[in-house]
């Protein structure tokens, strides 16, 4: 029975590599998000499928007395991670709207000047999509509003640049005379981009500073660009003095 286990979590072991695989060929630039993304989905859904048949085998091998149980408890082990990660990525979905491109000025948003050149064929547009996005926006997360501070545009544009280099966002461009710095962010596993500007205008007393974040794969970001706005509005505001 030892034997006949053994191909269980050695299947597992081909799920991981071509997960693995998918994600290497997507960061080498072998392959666009797309399919890239499939190869980890389906990876994901075999490990977590032939985790469930290893407990299934795990059950009549404790309950016979046979051997073979060693196998599937590493089978039935090798597909928690993805099962665990499958779930979060559902809450999280289930709580952000289908949308990838969050700003604080619906009306106007700052351009993705920078990201223009730097996007592919495969990637998401640079360009806004307008109402349809505006108003998921507003349903979705009412608090992303524009930053108005008690600086001047030099002061705030500063600042700006300090909190990016805090946030570790790798600086793309930076136009002092039109107060924009556009810069970026890769997720952590996959590599996904997301693009991001910061807009500083002078008002009556002081600056207004507007943010864009926008991904250039998939369809929803899982909130991940309005975590990055908020935690950019937080930095900036824990930065002023009291």
């Amino acid at each position: 029975m030892a034997t006949k286990t053994h191909w269980l979590w050695k299947l597992q072991l081909l799920w991981l590599a071509l997960a693995l695989g998918a994600v290497s060929a997507f960061r080498l630039d072998l392959l666009s998000w797309r399919p890239a993304l499939l190869g980890v989905a389906a990876a994901a859904a075999g490990l977590v499928l032939t985790g469930f048949c290893s407990l299934l085998v795990l059950f009549v091998v404790l309950r016979t007395g046979r051997g073979g149980g060693r196998p599937c408890l590493a089978a039935v082990a090798l597909s928690l991670p993805p099962l665990i990660g499958i779930v979060l990525m559902g809450l999280q979905g289930a709580k952000a709207p289908p949308i990838h491109d969050i700003t604080t000025d619906l009306d106007n948003p700052p351009p993705l000047t920078a990201a223009r050149t730097l996007r592919g064929p495969g990637d998401n547009a640079v360009e806004y999509a307008g109402p349809t996005v505006a108003d998921q926006q507003r349903r979705a997360y009412g608090d992303v509003t524009p930053l108005l501070v008690d600086l001047s545009p030099a002061e705030a544009f500063d600042r700006s640049l300090a909190v990016v280099q805090r946030l570790h966002w790798r600086l793309v461009a930076q136009d002092r005379d039109r107060g924009t710095i556009e810069a970026l962010e890769q997720s952590l596993f996959f590599g996904f981009t997301d693009d991001i500007v910061i807009r500083i205008g002078a008002r009556e007393t002081g600056s207004r500073i507007d943010l864009r974040s926008a991904s250039r794969a998939g369809i929803s970001d899982l909130g991940s660009n309005v975590r990055r706005i908020r935690a950019f509005l937080q930095a900036f505001n824990a930065s002023q003095p009291k």
